[in-house]
């Protein structure tokens, strides 16, 4: 009987050093469950969640447990920065944006707390100075993207005269993030830009549409989320618009989902984004598929390229947190130290974008490399291998 309190003794010590040493990491997130753009943050926050909970069942990073923490901000960025200071008092090491308006107030923030933030919103000016340090893009800018988009036109465009491009933007930080590059861009390349038209409330799709063709504009770029440009895509189809205007979008208009709102009037739309799609033979795509099946996500989010967005974003994460560990502890400081080491055989690959993930001090883009995929026979196909934008660098040196 003693000998059975002796084992009973040491198994609840054991028990109790284990439960010591397990410590924490906290990761928060803020983003739109609900409200504006909600329909690609409802698949953001759903893939960091379930990543979170894979790097748990897989112990990614040995002796830590991952605590993200998910709140909806309803896209209003009063609410996100009360959701990172309430983070701060559970000593988070890491912050997961969403919004551009929301992320761009948060640089002050993170420089004084010394908290990095990466997140859904890829405006270049994040990483711009002033108060730069702390920020970080997962995938090339829209900037990037969008002149990805207008060197394809002046490529290949057959017309005479300048190719006439209109831009169909959010009327936010988010959908004017590419402007100004764009316009720059598009003197060097003899790109005509038409028109930009901010989507406020209330505006009318058939008369923007029918007033782009009266100007003679032969090429649309987007800068939205899906639901907007299907929205166009099928108006223009019933205006018979779909072969005398090329529609084109960078990250957040294209995907499964645009394909499923817009149905046939989708077909042919370009779009520049840095990810795999679900249905490519490729790593990440399987682990994605193996991730949304075990926590039970269904076939919709599972195909869904927002959903990869937040297992990128999330896997980035962890992984500097398991680089962090390898240090000693896994802290604020050696959290963010380990995300700047994150390059050469520190090298990061997720296997969900065309390229690895790569920071250093002087880099702050985590895949630097694109593709143009058109939608053929009711699917996104590659039309490029990856690349990098020539003009991006011309008109948005390192700043």
């Amino acid at each position: 009987m003693k000998k059975l309190y002796i084992s009973l003794a040491l198994l609840a010590a054991l028990a109790l050093t284990t439960a010591f040493a397990q410590k924490e990491v906290v990761i928060g997130w803020s983003g739109a469950v609900t409200g504006p753009t909600s329909d690609a943050g409802k698949y953001v926050v759903q893939g960091i969640e379930d990543y979170c909970q894979y790097a748990n069942d897989e112990n990614l990073v040995p002796g830590y447990t991952i605590k993200c923490i998910t709140r909806d901000d309803e896209y209003n960025n009063d609410n996100t920065l009360r959701n990172f200071e309430s983070y701060l008092d559970e000593d988070m090491v890491a912050f997961i944006g969403y919004a551009t308006g929301g992320s761009l107030q948060l640089k002050v923030n993170t420089t004084e707390e010394e908290v990095p933030l990466m997140g859904s919103s890829l405006h270049i000016g994040l990483i711009d100075s002033p108060d730069n340090e702390y920020m970080f893009l997962p995938i090339t800018s829209y900037s990037e993207q969008v002149l990805s988009l207008f060197e394809w036109i002046a490529e290949n465009h057959e017309g005479d005269g300048a190719p006439k491009v209109a831009m169909f933007v959010h009327a936010s930080p988010f959908g004017r993030a590419p402007v100004e590059d764009a316009r720059l861009a598009a003197e060097i390349l003899g790109v005509e830009i038409v028109e930009v038209q901010e989507a406020t409330k209330g505006l009318d799709y058939t008369a923007m549409l029918q007033r782009w063709d009266n100007a003679g504009v032969e090429y649309m770029i987007g800068q939205h989320v899906q639901s907007p440009i299907a929205t166009i895509l099928n108006s223009a189809k019933d205006l018979g618009l779909l072969d005398k205007i090329q529609f084109m979008g960078a990250h957040y208009t294209g995907g499964t989902s645009l394909i499923t709102l817009a149905g046939d009037a989708a077909e042919n739309f370009i779009w520049s984004t840095s990810f795999y799609l679900p249905d490519e033979n490729q790593p990440g795509m399987t682990l994605q598929r193996t991730i949304g099946e075990r926590y039970g996500r269904n076939q919709d989010a599972i195909e869904e390229t927002n959903y990869t967005t937040g297992l990128l974003q999330a896997s980035i994460y962890i992984e500097a947190a398991r680089l962090a560990a390898l240090s000693g502890d896994v802290t604020k400081e050696s959290f963010y130290s380990a995300l700047l080491t994150m390059n050469g055989d520190n090298e990061f690959e997720p296997g969900f974008s065309v390229g690895p993930v790569s920071f250093s001090e002087d880099d702050h883009i985590g895949v630097d490399a694109l593709r143009l995929l058109q939608v053929q026979d009711g699917k996104f196909v590659a039309i490029t291998e990856a690349f990098n934008s020539a003009t991006f660098p011309q008109v948005h040196p390192p700043r």
